[in-house]
């Protein structure tokens, strides 16, 4: 298993583990449920981002190893436009979302990525 699924797996479990509990905190406490549900919609686009960067980063992997002479882009404007997405979601619907949680937790799975790769480098030593 290469490092990327490594990484993948690990932070999809963190992810859900995280998406769990705001839902759980959505529940328990009703006057709070629209951070909860905004936080879990910044965090499911981030975990979308993540995963179809790793998409990106695959294929030019791919691209250069095979000797192709293919331009491949890494997709930004495609991320862009998904995390645009969740803040003009939470921008129209601010009774069920909140923004700034939208937009706190866009940036959850980098943080987590590199929470992630501290912890394996270690681990492998």
């Amino acid at each position: 298993m290469n490092e990327l699924w490594k990484y993948r797996r690990v932070l999809t479990r963190t992810t859900l583990y995280f998406l769990a509990l705001c839902f759980l905190g959505a529940a328990v406490f009703p006057q709070y449920r629209s951070i909860a549900l905004g936080m879990v919609l910044g965090s499911s686009v981030s975990l979308l981002n993540s995963f179809y960067l790793g998409y990106k980063v695959q294929k030019v992997l791919d691209t250069v190893t095979g000797g192709e002479g293919k331009k491949v882009n890494m997709g930004f404007m495609t991320r862009a436009a998904i995390s645009v997405l969740a803040v003009v979601v939470a921008y129209q619907k601010p009774e069920t979302f909140n923004l700034y949680a939208v937009a706190a937790t866009l940036i959850l799975s980098q943080f987590l990525l590199l929470f992630i790769g501290i912890r394996l480098s270690r681990k492998e030593e």
